[in-house]
């Protein structure tokens, strides 16, 4: 079964399974102090990554990655609400070297595109006001971002999708 995934221009983009929870970790402890705070709101342990990696990569969540020379470089997480239904939370990250390239932006892109057919009516983004690239990304998306606890959040309203038949 080809994982991969055509979202835009030439990104690629696969669903994260059990197999790749190793590789999801790694790619997680590459982030630096700072990303890894930006990412977790917090600091973020060793053990605690490796927790999260396994668990995205298994529990259900719909879970991207990108991959380049068998390492993922960047990944992107959709995790229903479970306290507001018909809400799904995204969460993503990027590791430096290859941000600048539309990553994100196909990473939001092929997110949003699995909360509609996921039938979500909408997908929201939590991040931190210093986070200014995640910022100008959401702004992209959504028209609606509001202060919240300390965190900024996008919401991004989506439209049903109507299979064929």
């Amino acid at each position: 079964m080809d994982r991969r995934l055509d979202v835009i221009g030439r990104a690629h983009f696969f669903r994260l399974t059990p197999g790749d929870a190793d590789r999801y970790a790694d790619h997680l402890l590459r982030l630096d102090e700072d990303d890894r705070r930006l990412r977790f709101f917090r600091d973020a342990p060793e053990f605690m990554i490796v927790m999260h990696a396994g668990a995205a990569a298994c529990d259900g969540r719909v879970a991207f990655g990108w991959e380049e020379g068998g390492e993922i470089r960047a990944a992107g997480e959709l995790v229903a609400d479970s306290a507001r239904a018909g809400v799904g939370e995204l969460a993503f990250s990027v590791e430096k070297d290859w941000r600048r390239r539309g990553l994100g932006a196909a990473l939001m892109q092929a997110l949003i595109e699995a909360g509609a057919r996921a039938g979500f009516a909408r997908v929201e983004l939590e991040f931190l006001p210093e986070n200014h690239a995640m910022a100008a990304l959401a702004r992209g998306f959504s028209d609606e971002v509001v202060a919240r606890d300390g965190r900024l959040a996008a919401t991004v309203a989506l439209k049903p999708v109507v299979s064929p038949g």
